[in-house]
C-alpha cells in the first residue's frame, strides 16, 4: 500500500485550522456561547504584511573608505554637529575628473540623501568633514597632494534623518590643512 504524506505551509495549516473551528461551532452548540480566540491567521497576515518602521539613529560620526579609480587609498572621517546624519558611504566614481578643480559639488539622490562630489590628486589621503549644527555648511579638508597626474572624482553619500534641499547646502572645500584660512572662511564652524 502507498501511503502519502501531506506537508502543508505554516499559512495553509493555519487557514485550514481557522476553517475547521468554524465548522465545528456551526456544529457543535457547545462552542457557541464561548468567547472565541483572536483568529492567528488574522495575526500572522497583518504581521506578515505591516512594513517595518525605521528607527535609525543618528551617527554623529562615520569612517569612510572611498571607492576611487587609483589603487589609492583615500579615506574620509564625518562630523555631524546637526545630528541628522544616520548613513555615510562612498559612491562611485568615473574614470576622471567630473568637476572642477576646488569645487564641492552637493546634489540631491533623494530627498534624505545627498551626493558629494570633488576630485582629489593621485595620491593616498585622509579626508575630514564637518557638517555644522543646522546642516546648512559643510567645510570639506583634504590634505594637498603633489604631482602632476590627472585628478580623479571623489564621491561620498550622505544620508539624514530628515530631508535636506542640496540648493541649501553652502559647501567649502579646503585644500590643505591651513587651519587659520579655514577659520576665517567659516568662523565657529569649527
Amino acid at each position: 500500500m502507498n501511503r502519502v504524506t501531506h506537508v502543508a505551509r505554516p499559512a495553509t495549516a493555519l487557514v485550514l485550522l481557522v476553517g475547521l473551528l468554524a465548522a465545528c461551532s456551526a456544529t457543535d452548540p457547545r462552542l457557541e456561547d464561548e468567547p472565541q480566540p483572536a483568529t492567528p491567521a488574522a495575526t500572522i497576515t497583518a504581521a506578515a504584511t505591516a512594513p517595518a518602521a525605521a528607527t535609525t539613529a543618528p551617527i554623529g560620526s562615520a569612517h569612510v573608505v572611498l571607492d576611487t579609480a587609483t589603487a589609492h587609498a583615500v579615506t574620509i572621517d564625518v562630523t555631524d554637529a546637526s545630528k541628522s546624519l544616520i548613513g555615510a558611504a562612498s559612491g562611485t566614481p568615473g574614470d576622471g575628473a567630473s568637476v572642477e578643480a576646488y569645487t564641492l559639488v552637493v546634489t540631491n539622490l533623494t530627498p534624505t540623501t545627498l551626493r558629494l562630489t570633488w576630485v582629489g590628486g593621485p595620491c593616498d589621503s585622509a579626508n575630514s568633514l564637518s557638517i555644522d549644527a543646522a546642516h546648512h555648511r559643510l567645510l570639506l579638508v583634504q590634505p594637498e597632494c603633489t604631482g602632476d597626474a590627472i585628478a580623479t572624482d571623489r564621491v561620498l553619500d550622505l544620508e539624514f534623518a530628515m530631508p535636506i534641499t542640496a540648493s541649501d547646502i553652502e559647501p567649502f572645500l579646503q585644500d590643505g590643512l591651513d587651519t587659520l584660512s579655514i577659520r576665517h572662511k567659516l568662523g565657529d564652524l569649527l
